[in-house]
């Protein structure tokens, strides 16, 4: 069994990840943090899991063992490391970071945890 936070409650998670994990037999939903503290209650009392008051209170719960980066692309990178630092596995929508340095940061930050980080790109393969 995967337990999973969420990072980010947008549109993204809303409609992708977190209906996905919640019909997952695999996984369990632990949390989620939002900007929008209300937002993130309203989503944790729906999938019946913890709202965190900061992805770093996420982060730092030893219940959680991987991480769906959901966030504004610009906060992709410094969040997935952070996660990757704290001992979560990532998967981080795309796009995985601004430039080509923080990307290889990231894959530099996994390879030294030894934890998996994967971009999730879950629509290649639809017809346009």
């Amino acid at each position: 069994m995967v337990r999973i936070g969420i990072i980010g409650g947008g549109r993204i998670a809303q409609t992708r990840h977190l209906p996905e994990y919640s019909q997952n037999e695999n996984v369990t939903i632990e949390g989620i943090y939002d900007l929008n503290f209300d937002r993130a209650k309203e989503l944790a009392e729906h999938y019946r899991c913890k709202a965190y008051e900061s992805y770093e209170e996420l982060l730092a719960d030893p219940s959680i063992d991987a991480v769906s980066v959901c966030t504004a692309n610009q906060f992709h990178a410094e969040i997935s490391v952070k996660a990757l630092k704290a001992g979560k596995h990532v998967l981080c929508e795309k796009p995985m970071a601004r430039d080509v340095k923080l990307a290889d940061q990231m894959i530099e930050v996994s390879e030294k945890t030894k934890k998996f980080l994967m971009i999730a790109q879950c629509l290649r393969f639809e017809k346009t």
